[in-house]
């Protein structure tokens, strides 16, 4: 948990959660008079970004706040100080919106008010990335056409797939994995395949890496990304063989890590 220590004391601790507001004060000395008593026990309320959220690269990340008075009414006061722990500084006001790079971020709101008192804001974990990141997982088929002896012969299998868009968006891995072929010339043997490619707006462009146990195959796709689903189709050679298949994923989680 982030915990922000202040100059000024004494210090109070608000609330205790991801998006912990803190107060400071200078408090007032004797015989000082308070101008400002409307926001003495004010607090600060961001209502966006919060924590652990996801926000989409070129959409913005929205900046929204507001000072409640003890009484609960919304005060008229717009100098909140917006700061991430990455850009830095980043905006001033209530209701700003701000351009990112991807990343896990820590947004902090910083409010002074006109009775000395500082209230301050910390978001946690608001991520910024591309609109198809995210974890999927699914299956791909393989159907391998041969001839033998003026006789077409196809098998097929099924085998899972998973793999991962990264935080900018750009980029999709897979894991290595494998399903078994029973070819009634040659009998059964295991295909190996494994997946990464380039993510550009809603369309993957990359390869398919089969291997046969013998040799790799690189096996050119283009997919598409619709409502949270990756398919495309595929086809390729290999000496007598020709490779031909599909590939039907779901996004299983928007989370993945920063790396």
């Amino acid at each position: 948990m982030t915990r922000i220590a202040l100059l000024v004391l004494p210090v109070f601790l608000l609330t205790a959660c991801t998006g912990e507001t803190f107060l400071s004060t200078t408090g007032d000395g004797e015989g000082e008079t308070n101008e400002y008593p409307e926001f003495d026990g004010a607090y600060l309320q961001v209502l966006s970004p919060t924590p652990s959220s996801v926000y989409l690269l070129g959409e913005g990340l929205p900046l929204e706040a507001q000072i409640i008075s003890s009484e609960g009414e919304v005060l008229e006061f717009e100098d909140v100080h917006w700061e991430s722990n990455v850009e830095g500084e980043l905006a001033t006001g209530l209701d700003e919106s701000v351009d990112l790079d991807w990343g896990i971020k820590i947004i902090t709101a910083t409010a002074d008010l006109p009775n000395g008192d500082r209230l301050q804001t910390v978001i946690g974990g608001v991520r910024v990335q591309g609109r198809h990141t995210g974890i999927y997982a699914g299956n791909i088929a393989i159907n391998v056409n041969a001839e033998f002896e003026g006789t077409p012969i196809t098998a097929s299998c099924l085998g899972g797939l998973a793999f991962v868009v990264d935080m900018s968006g750009e980029v999709l891995i897979g894991e290595d994995s494998s399903c078994t072929i029973n070819l009634l010339v040659i009998g059964e043997f295991d295909i190996g395949y494994g997946v990464e490619a380039a993510v550009e707006d809603d369309l993957a462009d990359g390869s398919i890496q089969i291997n046969t146990g013998f040799i790799d195959v690189p096996v050119a796709f283009e997919g598409d990304f619709e409502d949270g689903n990756l398919t495309a189709d595929f086809e390729g050679d290999l000496f007598l063989f020709g490779f031909d298949g599909s590939i039907n994923t779901t996004r299983l989680s928007q989370l993945v890590d920063a790396d």
